[in-house]
């Protein structure tokens, strides 16, 4: 017998965590619609990583953590390679994969009850409940979205154009 409140809270949970990715992505693309190519591979010290290594990060993360526990995907991630400083790839190649994931993951999170919210799944060696693996996915994802919005402001300075402020109608809860 399903629990209408279980319903409700995993329902709302759910929708939550989606709006966190989808938010986020606006606000990367903000980013990118205002930098070069250049720009998103800068790197301010060799040590640290760029634009575009977040990017290629966010959707390892997302696939590993937010899609391949939820479907019969086998995991590939070559966590290692998403940080290595000659990487360069397609930014607009790169959005698209980000799209994709998001989706997936919606597709995948959306209708989940409370029974398989809990249920526990094997990433990266841990035993967690799918509840804590979106949790983590989301806000790993948010996380990086904000180094990526520092990132912008840091090479455009008094350029950079805000996506949203405090004075602007919205619908949702900004992050």
């Amino acid at each position: 017998m399903n629990d209408p409140f279980n319903t409700v809270i995993s329902e709302e949970f759910s929708r939550l965590s989606i709006d966190l990715l989808e938010q986020s992505t606006v606000k990367i693309k903000h980013c990118l619609d205002q930098l070069t190519e250049d720009q998103v591979w800068w790197r301010p010290q060799p040590s640290m990583n760029s634009i575009g290594n977040l990017l290629v990060h966010l959707a390892g993360n997302l696939r590993q953590w937010g899609v391949v526990p939820f479907t019969l995907a086998k995991d590939t991630r070559d966590r290692e390679s998403e940080f290595h400083p000659e990487l360069r790839r397609d930014v607009d190649e790169l959005i698209r994969e980000l799209d994709s994931l998001v989706k997936a993951s919606k597709d995948q999170w959306q209708y989940l009850s409370a029974n398989q919210l809990s249920k526990v799944i094997d990433i990266q060696g841990f035993g967690v409940s799918r509840l804590q693996a979106i949790i983590h996915a989301s806000s790993h994802f948010v996380g990086h979205s904000h180094q990526i919005i520092q990132l912008t402001r840091l090479q455009l300075d008094h350029e950079y154009k805000f996506h949203w402020t405090p004075n602007e109608p919205r619908g949702e809860l900004p992050i």
